[in-house]
């Protein structure tokens, strides 16, 4: 009588659990198809940068692709599309070795357009004059996504 008690109560607790909400992973962001294909964009990113991969990143990217630097009151320092290229460019050509841990906060996903937030932390070794030093950095940054074709593109936050 025990083990049919026993068996009943794990038979109803796992029901239960297949109830719950699934998650993206890592995250405690409630899973959905159009969450979770932003989640493995966010993670061929990583992946792209680590690999120092520019041509994987500029695939991800939208040609209606936009930066402002972070400033709003100075557009020198804005780009699109071809800029991207041009700093990826000049960014492959001083970094030598990156490391790269994304952590997803957020996903909205607003009809044909998207965010995610996540923070990162990063090393890099990058070319310093005739010596080599490594760097880190955290922060918290968000990758905007448009829909193209049926398909998400970054329009900014690269």
């Amino acid at each position: 009588m025990r083990s049919l008690f026993a068996r009943g109560a794990l038979v109803f607790g796992l029901a239960l659990s297949a109830c719950g909400p699934n998650y993206i992973r890592g995250t405690k962001i409630e899973a959905t198809p159009e969450k979770q294909a932003l989640a493995d964009l966010v993670e061929r990113y990583r992946q792209a940068v680590e690999q120092r991969d520019l041509d994987a990143i500029e695939r991800l990217a939208s040609n209606d692709y936009y930066e402002n630097g972070s400033t709003t009151e100075e557009p020198a320092d804005d780009y699109d599309f071809n800029g991207l290229v041009k700093v990826l460019r000049d960014l492959k050509e001083k970094l030598k070795a990156v490391k790269y841990q994304i952590d997803i906060t957020d996903i909205t996903v607003l009809g044909e357009q998207a965010t995610v937030d996540y923070e990162y932390r990063s090393q890099f070794l990058f070319a310093s004059g005739e010596q080599d030093r490594w760097e880190t950095a955290n922060d918290r940054n968000r990758l905007t996504f448009k829909r193209e074709n049926g398909q998400w593109r970054v329009i900014s936050g690269l």
